[in-house]
């Protein structure tokens, strides 16, 4: 079965050479050759007990397509902050035809990735080759292998930029399709940026989205990222975040999903620099049968680092979810700060959540915890809402809105903010 799914995958990675520069060439075949020595996870491996591994490698998924959208089809997804300031991916694949991005200052560099490897080559290549070197998970170095058209995105040193930037990503298949977004973003000294996130279907098929962020922070830079993984309902998930941060550099993540057949974070956060910091919440409103885990490694390096991870499971039906979490703490890094916290609510028996939390502490001067809890809806409360005349359904629906709101409180723009509250009343009201 994997080895059916391998040569699938060869066919569909052939096609994608086909046209393209010597030096992206190189790099694919690289990765390629990674890939393959790495091989597809099996349950045992990290990151992928409890994923559904085997329905995956019974799929069959072609090179995506670019199909013919235009920019009317992307206005109704448009915040009224982001209408100059939004990227837009199309299966996967960047589309600059479809987006506004002057609102931006003009310092601000955007390009296609393939451009970026002849104008900031030096850069993106250090990256790759770190990538090709130390990347152990085989589905972000497959991302590597079968992309097709990234982003490349410099904000410059002492560079704000006051506007949220919006990505959207379009799904419009009518074939089984291998997605492989990819983005690399460099922040320079002291910038600050904004980045809102989420996934519209246009046309629900089956397809694997396989996507990679990397994010390089220099000393006190700031990225913030925000958003909702929506995938299709027939659609596979995967989403990995490599972030490396300098002294004082600033990194948060707020993301709810509503899962589908899998999604999977996967995130690997290096605390590089003193005083660095990293805030991860997340919150996944699961109905049906779909499915949500999150797999986290946060390395500290560097001393006088903290980082905070809060994720919350919100479980219905017969759908599934768990957490993997591991804060290491190298011996130099002294004064060490790192919380690590799961919560689960399972509204029916049939439900399934599974937490790992874990440690490795080699410092031994760290404040650090860790833990997980699961739980049902507190009759109690419930009666405490409907005996002062809230509706029965409305009183459910605030109870799982007070559940979440460690994460949506963190959300910093309110229409983001209201979204979620839309998507959990749709999810169970």
């Amino acid at each position: 079965m994997k080895e059916r799914f391998i040569a699938n995958l060869e066919t569909t990675f052939r096609e994608n050479l086909e046209g393209i520069h010597p030096l992206q060439k190189v790099i694919r075949e690289k990765a390629w050759d990674r890939f393959l020595e790495l091989g597809l996870p099996e349950k045992k491996h990290p990151g992928y007990q409890y994923l559904p591994l085997s329905q995956i490698f019974q799929e069959s998924f072609g090179l995506s397509h670019y199909p013919d959208v235009t920019k009317d089809r992307v206005y109704p997804f448009l915040y009224p902050e982001t209408k100059r300031s939004h990227i837009v991916f199309l299966n996967g694949q960047y589309a600059p035809e479809l987006s506004d991005t002057s609102a931006l200052p003009e310092k601000v560099v955007i390009l296609r990735l393939k451009d970026a490897l002849s104008s900031y080559g030096n850069f993106l290549q250090v990256r790759l080759a770190r990538a090709l070197k130390e990347e152990t998970d085989p589905f972000a170095m497959l991302n590597l292998a079968m992309i097709q058209m990234g982003l490349f995105f410099y904000v410059p040193p002492e560079t704000v930029i006051d506007k949220p930037v919006q990505c959207i990503h379009l799904i419009d298949n009518d074939r089984p399709s291998h997605l492989a977004p990819r983005i690399h973003f460099f922040l320079g000294r002291n910038s600050k940026m904004n980045w809102f996130y989420e996934g519209h279907c246009l046309k629900d098929y089956e397809y694997f989205s396989n996507s990679v962020v990397d994010v390089a922070l220099e000393e006190g830079a700031s990225f913030s990222r925000e958003g909702v993984i929506n995938p299709c309902k027939q659609g596979w998930y995967f989403d990995a975040f490599r972030v490396t941060q300098k002294r004082d550099s600033r990194f948060s993540s707020a993301i709810c999903t509503t899962g589908c057949r899998s999604v999977r974070q996967d995130f690997r956060i290096s605390l590089m620099g003193e005083n660095a910091s990293c805030d991860l919440r997340g919150v996944a409103l699961l109905s049906g049968n779909k499915q949500a885990h999150v797999n986290i490694l946060i390395d500290h390096v560097a001393p006088h680092c903290t980082s905070n991870q809060l994720f919350k499971n919100v479980l219905a039906d017969t759908s599934r979810s768990s957490f993997e979490g591991k804060i290491y703490v190298h011996p130099k890094a002294q004064k060490t700060i790192a919380y690590q916290l799961n919560h689960n609510l399972l509204l029916d028996d049939r439900t399934i959540a599974n937490s790992k939390p874990n440690l490795e502490i080699f410092a031994d001067d760290v404040k650090a915890s860790h833990g997980a809890t699961v739980t049902q809806i507190n009759p109690e409360h419930l009666f405490y809402l409907t005996s002062r005349g809230i509706d029965p359904k409305k009183a459910r629906l605030l109870l799982l809105s007070g559940f979440s709101l460690d994460v949506m409180k963190n959300i910093s723009y309110l229409p983001l903010r209201e979204r979620l509250v839309e998507i959990t009343e749709k999810s169970f009201g």
